[in-house]
């Protein structure tokens, strides 16, 4: 009996031995499993750059406001101007670094694609900002998403690739450049 006794004390063992390793296996590939979806998250809030302007070299942006085309320069002096009139500093400093640090939540491509179901058949701005080497980037922005407040926009003329941004940006450039006029 004694043997018999031993044999079982050593299976149990063994049972005892693959259950522990087990536990640790799993809490292991559990952390990894979480850690990689908190960082695929964070990587989803951040969003995806889509910028490819410096908002130092912006010395000029233009946008639609109130149904006309206005635009802003900045000149060598380091101030921006409306025609003639200097501008409060903060509102384009304000823009360029909204146009600089622009990030995709979202990105539509293929067949998803529906430029009139994203308002942007006749987008509802078109933002353009050209840098002090001759660069522009241009931004076409459609309607605004109900439910994420965030807006459909596209880049340039690539109409193929729609992105959804931040509501930020659209408001804004949703500006009278008049009362951007220093005092």
């Amino acid at each position: 009996m004694e043997k018999k006794q031993i044999r079982n004390l050593i299976i149990l063992l063994a049972v005892l031995l693959i259950c522990v390793v087990g536990y640790f296996c799993l809490k292991n590939f559990n952390e990894k499993e979480e850690a990689a979806s908190e960082a695929a998250s964070e990587a989803e809030e951040k969003g995806t750059s889509i910028s490819s302007i410096s908002a130092d070299e912006i010395v000029s942006l233009s946008w639609k406001y109130d149904g006309k085309d206005v635009s802003i320069e900045k000149k060598e002096d380091g101030l921006w101007y409306y025609g003639s009139a200097s501008l409060n500093a903060a509102k384009p400093s304000s823009m360029t670094a909204d146009l600089a640090d622009l990030a995709a939540k979202k990105t539509i491509t293929g067949d998803d694609v529906n430029l009139e179901s994203f308002g942007l058949k006749k987008p509802s701005n078109v933002i353009r900002a050209e840098s002090s080497d001759g660069s522009s980037f241009s931004l076409n922005i459609g309607i605004q998403n109900e439910i994420t407040n965030e807006y459909y926009c596209y880049l340039g003329d690539d109409s193929s690739t729609v992105y959804t941004i931040e509501s930020t940006l659209y408001y804004d450039f949703d500006s009278n450049p008049e009362d951007l006029i220093a005092d």
